[in-house]
Protein backbone atom coordinates (compact mmCIF):
# COMPACT_ATOMS: atom_id res chain seq x y z
CA UNK A 1 0.00 0.00 0.00
CA UNK A 2 1.61 3.72 -0.98
CA UNK A 3 2.13 6.07 1.92
CA UNK A 4 3.10 9.43 2.13
CA UNK A 5 4.35 11.39 4.69
CA UNK A 6 2.20 13.89 6.51
CA UNK A 7 2.65 17.20 8.42
CA UNK A 8 0.04 17.87 11.39
CA UNK A 9 -0.95 20.19 13.91
CA UNK A 10 -2.86 19.47 16.86
CA UNK A 11 -4.92 21.80 18.95
CA UNK A 12 -5.56 19.81 22.16
CA UNK A 13 -7.92 20.16 25.00
CA UNK A 14 -5.55 22.86 27.21
CA UNK A 15 -6.89 21.51 30.85
CA UNK A 16 -6.06 17.59 29.68
CA UNK A 17 -2.24 18.95 28.14
CA UNK A 18 -1.59 21.25 31.14
CA UNK A 19 -2.44 18.63 33.71
CA UNK A 20 -0.59 15.60 31.83
CA UNK A 21 0.64 16.84 28.41
CA UNK A 22 2.35 13.38 27.60
CA UNK A 23 -1.40 11.77 28.61
CA UNK A 24 -2.92 14.14 25.87
CA UNK A 25 -0.14 13.56 23.59
CA UNK A 26 -0.53 9.81 23.67
CA UNK A 27 -4.58 10.02 22.24
CA UNK A 28 -3.40 11.83 19.56
CA UNK A 29 0.03 9.11 18.82
CA UNK A 30 -2.44 6.01 19.55
CA UNK A 31 -5.11 7.27 16.88
CA UNK A 32 -2.68 7.76 14.10
CA UNK A 33 -1.37 4.70 14.75
CA UNK A 34 -4.55 3.09 14.83
CA UNK A 35 -5.00 3.72 11.58
CA UNK A 36 -1.87 3.12 10.29
CA UNK A 37 0.03 5.41 10.52
CA UNK A 38 3.65 5.47 11.16
CA UNK A 39 5.36 8.55 13.85
CA UNK A 40 7.82 10.25 12.20
CA UNK A 41 8.79 13.10 14.50
CA UNK A 42 6.83 14.94 17.10
CA UNK A 43 7.20 18.62 18.93
CA UNK A 44 5.17 19.98 21.39
CA UNK A 45 4.66 23.46 20.87
CA UNK A 46 3.42 26.45 22.94
CA UNK A 47 -0.25 27.38 25.20
CA UNK A 48 -1.56 29.76 23.40
CA UNK A 49 -5.06 31.72 23.42
CA UNK A 50 -7.40 31.15 20.26
CA UNK A 51 -8.22 34.17 18.12
CA UNK A 52 -11.98 32.68 18.51
CA UNK A 53 -13.54 30.39 20.25
CA UNK A 54 -13.42 26.53 18.97
CA UNK A 55 -15.85 23.99 20.91
CA UNK A 56 -15.84 26.13 24.35
CA UNK A 57 -12.26 26.30 24.34
CA UNK A 58 -10.25 29.76 24.59
CA UNK A 59 -6.66 28.65 24.53
CA UNK A 60 -4.98 25.08 23.44
CA UNK A 61 -1.77 23.42 23.45
CA UNK A 62 -0.07 23.14 19.96
CA UNK A 63 1.21 19.61 18.75
CA UNK A 64 2.95 18.91 15.63
CA UNK A 65 3.67 15.69 14.55
CA UNK A 66 5.08 14.41 11.10
CA UNK A 67 3.73 11.26 10.16
CA UNK A 68 3.75 8.50 7.14
CA UNK A 69 0.74 7.00 6.12
CA UNK A 70 -1.37 5.14 3.29
CA UNK A 71 -3.55 7.63 1.75
CA UNK A 72 -6.64 6.07 2.06
CA UNK A 73 -5.90 6.25 6.29
CA UNK A 74 -6.12 9.94 6.08
CA UNK A 75 -10.50 10.16 5.93
CA UNK A 76 -10.25 7.74 9.45
CA UNK A 77 -7.82 9.92 10.91
CA UNK A 78 -9.61 13.14 10.02
CA UNK A 79 -12.60 11.31 11.90
CA UNK A 80 -11.64 9.90 14.67
CA UNK A 81 -9.59 13.85 15.15
CA UNK A 82 -13.01 15.33 15.14
CA UNK A 83 -14.68 12.78 17.26
CA UNK A 84 -11.80 12.92 20.01
CA UNK A 85 -12.96 14.79 23.19
CA UNK A 86 -8.86 15.98 23.95
CA UNK A 87 -8.69 17.53 20.32
CA UNK A 88 -9.97 20.57 19.74
CA UNK A 89 -8.54 21.33 16.53
CA UNK A 90 -6.32 19.80 13.42
CA UNK A 91 -5.13 20.41 9.90
CA UNK A 92 -3.26 17.92 8.51
CA UNK A 93 -0.88 18.93 5.27
CA UNK A 94 0.35 16.27 2.83
CA UNK A 95 4.33 17.29 2.14
CA UNK A 96 6.06 16.87 -1.08
CA UNK A 97 9.34 15.72 -0.10
CA UNK A 98 10.77 13.80 2.61
CA UNK A 99 10.15 15.18 6.02
CA UNK A 100 13.79 15.30 7.36
CA UNK A 101 14.20 17.75 4.03
CA UNK A 102 10.83 19.77 5.31
CA UNK A 103 12.05 20.27 8.57
CA UNK A 104 15.92 21.43 7.92
CA UNK A 105 13.74 23.97 5.42
CA UNK A 106 11.26 25.29 7.80
CA UNK A 107 14.49 25.91 10.53
CA UNK A 108 16.19 27.59 7.77
CA UNK A 109 13.19 29.67 7.08
CA UNK A 110 12.46 30.34 10.70
CA UNK A 111 16.34 31.21 11.07
CA UNK A 112 15.77 33.49 8.47
CA UNK A 113 13.10 35.40 9.21
CA UNK A 114 14.82 35.46 12.68
CA UNK A 115 16.91 37.34 11.17
CA UNK A 116 15.45 39.91 8.86
CA UNK A 117 13.32 41.03 11.58
CA UNK A 118 16.37 41.50 13.72
CA UNK A 119 18.02 43.86 10.72
CA UNK A 120 15.09 45.57 10.80
CA UNK A 121 14.32 46.63 14.17
CA UNK A 122 17.92 47.73 14.20
CA UNK A 123 17.49 49.81 10.86
CA UNK A 124 14.11 51.11 12.28
CA UNK A 125 15.08 52.09 15.95
CA UNK A 126 13.68 49.69 17.36
CA UNK A 127 15.66 47.97 20.35
CA UNK A 128 17.45 51.75 20.48
CA UNK A 129 17.45 52.63 24.31
CA UNK A 130 15.31 55.67 24.51
CA UNK A 131 17.10 58.71 25.22
CA UNK A 132 16.11 61.78 26.89
CA UNK A 133 15.26 64.79 24.42
CA UNK A 134 15.43 62.93 21.31
CA UNK A 135 15.47 65.74 18.89
CA UNK A 136 14.31 68.54 21.55
CA UNK A 137 16.31 70.48 23.27
CA UNK A 138 16.27 69.60 27.32
CA UNK A 139 16.01 73.35 29.54
CA UNK A 140 16.35 72.90 33.57
CA UNK A 141 13.16 74.52 35.46
CA UNK A 142 14.52 77.85 35.65
CA UNK A 143 15.89 78.48 32.26
CA UNK A 144 14.35 80.97 30.10
CA UNK A 145 14.48 80.37 26.62
CA UNK A 146 15.58 83.45 24.57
Amino acid sequence: MKTRDYEAMFLLDNNVATADFDAAAAVVDKLLEKNGAKLLRKEKWDERKLSYEIRGHRRATYYLVYFSAPKAALAEINRDSELSEGVVRHLILGLDRPVEEHVALQVKEREMLAEDNRKNALATGWGEPRREGRGHEQHSAGEHRG
